[in-house]
């Protein structure tokens, strides 16, 4: 039976293959954690630019209506639209943290597929040296029923009986 001897052999491979996508599918498990947390952080820093651009946009509504100094007004519109170019770089941002998250995701979910593979793998393995331990347990059994003569009585030597 050649297959028993390897069998021991693929189930090691496949352990050792089956820890290697479990530590993948971890470290990509934290790449995502830390990619949503970026995602948030640059979600809020957008709110916030959106808030100030607000802000200051009531502010320079305020100066135009009361007649407000022309430089002021100048100066008002120049820092709102650096807000603005601000904002328009953090959807950008924003953008390609979904992308890279996106990206993440799809080899997670390939990890994880891997590890339930070699579960898989591993299991029918399992099954395969049960299934060849039954049968050499049967054949010793019809051996044994073949050959009455058992191992543990001598029959070369009279008995008492």
């Amino acid at each position: 039976m050649p297959q028993t001897s390897a069998t021991p052999q693929r189930i090691e491979a496949l352990r050792s293959l089956h820890s290697q996508a479990v530590e993948t599918g971890q470290h990509l498990a934290l790449d995502l954690k830390q990619i949503q947390a970026q995602h948030g952080q640059a979600r809020d820093k957008l709110h916030n630019l959106q808030n100030y651009a607000s802000e200051y946009r009531r502010q320079l509504q305020a100066l135009e209506s009361q007649g407000g100094d022309w430089s002021n007004v100048r100066d008002l519109r120049g820092f709102i639209a650096k807000v603005d170019a601000a904002q328009t770089a953090q959807l950008a941002e924003i953008n390609r943290i979904q992308a890279l998250h996106a990206e993440k995701s799809k080899a997670w979910a390939a990890a994880r597929q891997r590890e339930k593979a070699y579960e898989l793998l591993l299991a029918q393995q399992h099954v395969h040296v049960k299934s060849l331990a039954q049968k050499r347990a049967l054949a010793e059994m019809q051996d044994w029923a073949l050959n009455p003569q058992s191992q543990f009585v001598n029959t070369n030597q009279p008995t008492k009986f």
